[in-house]
């Protein structure tokens, strides 16, 4: 059946209903003969059970949304531990949204949005940013032809740091801008010999009781097993035995930063401190070369999260009862850094290359950590170079 109308326009409406179409079609012609040639057309193909093509329509297919797709990549095992944990918050802040409305416009509304609704620092919105980036890159790679690319990496740079505007706006709502806090904290002078009094159970004269705890032998060794050699946390507590070889003078240590499951290992030179610390602490214990060196873990991986958080609250209990109030355990690692870079060999030249340091570090060929953690101090540098004067 087709009808014929003339529009508003001028022109002429054809609409065509059948019991072979899904719904009515409405096309639109110059004149009105036009309109009527192509019904009568159409009736004809009906009769004879034929849909003409141009009245066959795709069937429309469900827009692709964010949520399924982010879904999607965490299950495909390549997203870093850290990375499924932003992935998490991801889905529920922008997993409604269809992927076809994913344009460098929502890009940047989407900051703004993280800046003034969120108040989130610079740091922490680059991280959203950059992992729901790498589900854009994943989906282009799987299906070029989804979208002509990812609208994320055209933001600009420095669009997670806050600008005026953004602190006018901010202001309104009686909030200030986030800004990075970049961590260079090394230990000031005297500051290792207060905390090593008070895990050898010295009183601070303006307290009533000294630090106490079945575990203050064992913090000791674990602090200045990290402040001499750099371990992270997590990589010196999950120490074993059999990753202590002391005939080399050489830490088996296992790399606490380990994507999909694969277990990497690196070697750590003991200095003659460590080396010293570890042959008296290990020599009561059992010889068992899978025994862990320290109590602290019991060897569940999935305790680990709570092992590595009592133990960071301990040693800022820690470093408060020392006077350093400031410090931190990750501040460690930074200082044990710093040390590496100043070891001198006995005829004064430096005696590690910054590629051994990244290498005992655990950083990648080339990464620029080396740079972020080397926090050297000006007092030192004026020392050096006042030396002969």
């Amino acid at each position: 059946m087709a009808n014929v109308r003339r529009t508003p326009a001028g022109r002429f409406e054809l609409t065509i209903s059948s019991k072979l179409l899904p719904r009515r079609v409405y096309l639109t012609f110059d004149t009105e003969r036009e309109a009527r040639e192509y019904g009568e057309q159409c009736a004809k193909w009906f009769r004879v059970g034929i849909v003409p093509e141009g009245l066959i329509q795709p069937v429309a297919e469900p827009a692709a949304l964010l949520g399924p797709l982010i879904r999607a990549w965490v299950k495909s095992g390549h997203p870093s531990k850290s990375d499924v944990e932003i992935l998490d918050l991801l889905f529920e802040e922008v997993g409604s949204v269809q992927l076809r409305h994913v344009t460098y416009a929502w890009a940047e509304s989407w900051v703004q949005r993280l800046k003034h609704e969120k108040n989130l620092s610079p740091g922490t919105i680059r991280k959203r940013v950059q992992a729901l980036g790498k589900v854009l890159d994943w989906v282009l790679r799987k299906t070029p032809d989804v979208m002509a690319g990812n609208p994320l990496k055209l933001l600009p740079r420095g669009y997670s740091t806050y600008n005026e505007v953004d602190a006018e706006i901010l202001a309104a709502k009686q909030l200030a801008p986030k800004i990075d806090i970049e961590r260079d904290r090394r230990l000031s002078p005297g500051e290792e010999g207060r905390i090593l009094a008070a895990l050898d159970g010295e009183k601070r004269a303006d307290r009533e009781r000294p630090l106490t705890g079945p575990d203050l032998a064992d913090l000791r060794v674990l602090f200045l097993l990290i402040v001499n050699c750099g371990l992270r946390l997590r990589e010196a507590y999950q120490l074993r035995r059999g990753w202590v070889d002391f005939a080399r003078r050489v830490l088996r240590v296992q790399s606490s930063k380990q994507w999909r499951g694969r277990v990497k290992f690196r070697e750590v030179p003991m200095t003659p401190v460590v080396h010293g610390l570890l042959t008296g602490y290990l020599a009561a214990s059992e010889s068992d070369s899978d025994a862990l060196v320290f109590p602290f873990w019991n060897g569940d991986p999935e305790t680990l999260a709570a092992v590595t958080s009592r133990l960071s609250h301990r040693f800022s209990s820690l470093f408060s009862y020392a006077g350093c109030e400031d410090l931190t355990e990750h501040d460690l690692r930074h200082e044990a850094t710093c040390r590496w870079f100043e070891m001198r060999s006995p005829d004064g030249h430096w005696l590690l290359r910054d590629a051994e340091i990244i290498r005992i570090m655990g950083w990648a060929p080339g990464s620029s950590m080396a740079a972020r953690y080397a926090s050297f101090r000006a007092d030192d540098m004026t020392n050096r170079l006042w030396a002969g004067h």
